[in-house]
């Protein structure tokens, strides 16, 4: 068998049909070309490993997870007044890029606040942060905008979670948001601070008028 044959036999069928519809003269040009994109298209949207789906392309890959964590008091004062607790949960994930912190806010509420670096994520993209409580599963989004020094950043404070539930931490493209998404993007306008808010407002510009996650964050800001 000559070598370039036998090479030819080693590759993956897709690139071989597509080898042989280049060396050949077969007339059904259309038939073969569009068989063979779509299979390539078909194995690109499943990932390499066949384990991503269409619906997950929105979703950066990477996921940070984020354990439950017990709130320990610090010794009182030197004025002999209450126990003080700082309770301040942080965690750095390279991969992903995010810097995530939580801590009480008071009134049974929980501040987070999260950091984005590197090239993964960019401002009006959101950081989703999958909250289990019990059998339920909700999600709390965060979007991304620049601080005065650029660094990408986000806040809310709120009350669907507390310092104990464990977290999956991940990046969702702004532009992936849709009607899945309404009910969290009102709620995650609720709880953003000023910063936040107009972030989200910037966001719904951007958007068509009669868009799903427009008329959402339109009902967050009433």
């Amino acid at each position: 068998m000559p070598d370039h044959e036998a090479h030819r036999l080693s590759l993956p069928v897709d690139l071989a049909v597509l080898i042989a519809f280049a060396e050949s003269d077969i007339p059904d040009v259309d038939a073969v070309s569009a068989a063979a994109g779509a299979r390539i298209a078909e194995r690109l949207l499943r990932g390499e490993s066949g384990s991503a789906s269409v619906g997950d392309l929105g979703v950066r890959a990477a996921v940070m997870t984020v354990p439950g964590w017990t709130v320990q008091p610090l010794a009182a004062s030197s004025q002999g007044d209450t126990t003080a607790t700082r309770a301040v949960q942080k965690q750095l994930d390279r991969e992903l890029g995010i810097e995530f912190t939580r801590s009480p806010a008071g009134a049974e509420q929980t501040r987070v606040s999260v950091h984005s670096f590197g090239a993964r994520a960019t401002a009006g993209d959101v950081v989703r942060v999958a909250v289990s409580l019990g059998a339920e599963r909700t999600e709390l989004l965060v979007v991304l905008y620049a601080d005065d020094d650029g660094t990408l950043t986000g806040q809310v404070v709120t009350r669907a979670l507390t310092m104990s539930e464990d977290l999956e931490i991940s990046l969702l493209a702004g532009a992936a948001l849709g009607t899945a998404h309404t009910s969290a993007v009102t709620d995650a306008v609720r709880c953003s601070l000023t910063a936040g808010r107009n972030a989200w407002r910037r966001v719904a510009k951007g958007l068509p008028v009669g868009d799903p996650v427009r008329a959402a964050i339109v009902a967050g800001l009433s």
